[in-house]
């Protein structure tokens, strides 16, 4: 009686994994509250395999994104879910990434996200108009995100990386060389703090509150000797250099 009652409770649970897995992704999708910068067009499949034709964030469009649903991750419930979208042919946004879905945390692993650099800049506040060139390079090893009363960000390794880093400014073409930033938490708020080691002379911090999906960012520019001498004056668009030779940046 006692084995009866073991293999019909497994599979009780496996036939209700199975109706749960096979549920369309389209009635997920539409019973989601989306913020009202995100925009989700041609939804297909099922939660266990679904494809998005088109998410649009902030003006920008992630194309071709496709979904995979771990069987094993079910059984330990503790859903993984593998995403890839874009490729290296189509315009827009290239990568991947694994979300590992617990009752009070998200994990993201094995991130990576490839992007034109101007599709950044075009999103924040410049004080002078700038065409960024080059790629931006996310790897983000782990992130890790307590769900439990409020976002907040409990872990976070991995580096954004501007690849081929320069802008067209005031009618020229300026190398920038070498910046990246790493990324970290701190008091439940997910940090991105760029290496100092830069041509600009370039200390910046970014800060998101996950609760809130609030931005913000300060640092400063101090140019030095390698400082791109088409750049200076732009200089006078930011503000005054304090007794320090530095430019405040603040968003």
């Amino acid at each position: 009686m006692k084995k009866w009652f073991v293999f019909s409770a497994i599979f009780i649970s496996s036939y209700t994994l199975f109706l749960v897995a096979s549920t369309p992704l389209l009635l997920l999708t539409n019973n989601i509250e989306l913020p009202k910068n995100i925009k989700i067009a041609g939804v297909s499949g099922t939660i266990w395999q679904g494809e998005i034709a088109k998410i649009t964030i902030n003006n920008i469009d992630i194309k071709d994104v496709n979904s995979a649903l771990s069987f094993w991750s079910i059984i330990t419930f503790s859903p993984a879910i593998e995403v890839s979208f874009g490729d290296a042919i189509s315009t827009g946004p290239e990568g991947q990434f694994t979300l590992v879905v617990s009752p009070d945390s998200l994990t993201l692993t094995d991130a990576t996200l490839f992007m034109a650099a101007n599709a950044v800049a075009s999103q924040l506040p410049l004080p002078i108009p700038v065409n960024a060139l080059g790629n931006i390079d996310l790897n983000v090893d782990k992130l890790l995100v307590n769900t439990s009363d409020k976002l907040t960000c409990q872990q976070a390794s991995g580096r954004v990386t501007w690849l081929r880093s320069s802008v067209v400014a005031l009618d020229n073409t300026i190398k920038l060389g070498n910046i990246s930033a790493d990324l970290s938490c701190d008091k439940g708020d997910l940090f991105a703090k760029i290496n100092p080691k830069n041509n600009l002379g370039l200390t910046f911090t970014a800060q998101l509150i996950l609760a809130s999906q609030r931005a913000s960012g300060q640092g400063y520019i101090k140019p030095g000797s390698k400082f791109p001498e088409a750049l200076k004056p732009a200089m006078a668009f930011i503000g005054r250099a304090d007794q320090q030779g530095r430019y405040q940046l603040k968003f």
